[in-house]
């Protein structure tokens, strides 16, 4: 009886199996014959979105390559197992984003043990024992993962289970060696109110328009240079006595989901300052490189992306270079050799909203005008 019912169940399970593969059969067949076939040009539309990936992917093909020379000169027997070259083809795929990287791994068989090893041997200047910062150390192992997601791509396992342990030691190791003065300093220093001031009164007395509004936009909006940059006619309207500005998309939100709007108003007491008036002196006197085909206010409809904010970043240090003593006034306004920057301007500019005052506005509204994070929490449920 019970060979009989197992007998039974045995048969029926073998009968049930067999439907399934036959379903599954007629299911993917069905799938192919429906399948359309779609145009080349609606082919390569798909292709461009789904291949949409992060801006700073030519950083981290760069991160990567140098990655590959170090394999190559250090285990170069290993390199063979690791490493491929890549053809003309390949590098020329828009859809993997190669930029100038010549050489890809096989992700499936790199060990984290490398990559920790090349972490672990970088220095700044090896003869006076000075370590990179973390944050630049870090973004080699986003490199790895960004790369390493592009289909038919994949880490093993072991290598996330591996890594977790040794960056958050990493993190440790290279915040006591700053505490002992061996690790390379390169933030920027924030850029006080009177030096802001000071550089518009610079660029307006050189004639310097460009830099004029670009660092006056940068210092209102809380922004980094490249938000200034992207910005376009369609990114500013009037709205009573200010003007509001609204970004389509920024650095951590690519989708443009939770981009905030900030009103700016002029400033009649200081003409060098007042955004009103060095927008519309830039407007009036470039009025010439506005055209129909670019909505852009500081691009040109054949410059790249980070084309303007790379040509403010020059024209600022030219400026000073210009600048009689303009060294010694950097140090006046505490800002150490090497370590002015255009992004200071964006820190100066939330240091100033926080502290200018005796009752400065709320710390949740001065991140929302920088679009800095403020936590999941107060970002869904405090919209100030």
């Amino acid at each position: 009886m019970g060979r009989t019912g197992s007998g039974k169940a045995s048969f029926h399970a073998k009968k049930r199996k067999t439907n399934r593969g036959e379903s599954d059969s007629d299911s993917s067949s069905d799938e192919d014959r429906l399948k359309p076939k779609l145009k080349t040009s609606h082919v390569a539309a798909v292709e461009k979105t789904t291949s949409f990936t992060v801006k700073c992917m030519p950083d981290y093909r760069r991160r990567k390559m140098k990655f590959v020379d170090f394999i190559v000169k250090e285990y170069p027997a290993l390199a063979e197992e690791l490493i491929y070259e890549l053809t003309p083809e390949q590098m020329a795929d828009p859809r993997r984003h190669y930029h100038k990287a010549t050489h890809d791994f096989y992700f499936r068989k790199l060990p984290a043990s490398v990559l920790q090893s090349f972490l672990s041997s970088q220095w700044k200047d090896k003869e006076k024992g000075i370590k990179y910062t973390f944050d630049h150390l870090r973004k080699y192992h986003d490199a790895i993962l960004k790369c390493a997601e592009f289909p038919p791509y994949n880490l093993p396992r072991s290598y996330g289970i591996e890594m977790r342990p040794y960056l958050d030691n990493l993190e440790k190791e290279l915040a006591d060696a700053k505490s002992d003065g061996k690790v390379t300093e390169q933030d920027a220093d924030p850029i006080c109110f009177g030096l802001y001031k000071q550089l518009c009164i610079w660029a307006v007395m050189t004639g310097r328009v460009f830099v004029w509004v670009f660092l006056v936009l940068q210092w209102n909006l809380m922004a980094r240079p490249m938000n200034v940059d992207g910005i376009s006619f369609q990114n500013f309207w009037a709205n009573g006595d200010s003007v509001v500005f609204k970004y389509n998309t920024n650095k951590k939100d690519r989708k443009g989901a939770n981009t905030t709007e900030k009103h700016c108003y002029a400033n009649p007491e200081n003409p060098f300052i007042c955004l009103f008036l060095a927008l519309g002196c830039y407007l009036c006197i470039f009025q010439q490189k506005f055209d129909r085909d670019c909505n852009k206010v500081f691009r040109a409809q054949s410059q790249k992306e980070k084309s303007a904010s790379s040509s403010f970043s020059k024209a600022l240090k030219k400026m000073l270079m210009s600048i009689k003593d303009s060294a010694l006034k950097l140090q006046e306004f505490s800002i150490r050799d090497g370590h002015f920057h255009p992004h200071g301007v964006r820190k100066g500019s939330g240091t100033h909203a926080t502290t200018g005052s005796m009752e400065p506005p709320p710390i949740p509204s001065v991140l929302l005008r920088g679009e800095w994070s403020m936590g999941k929490v107060l970002e869904v449920y405090l919209m100030i």
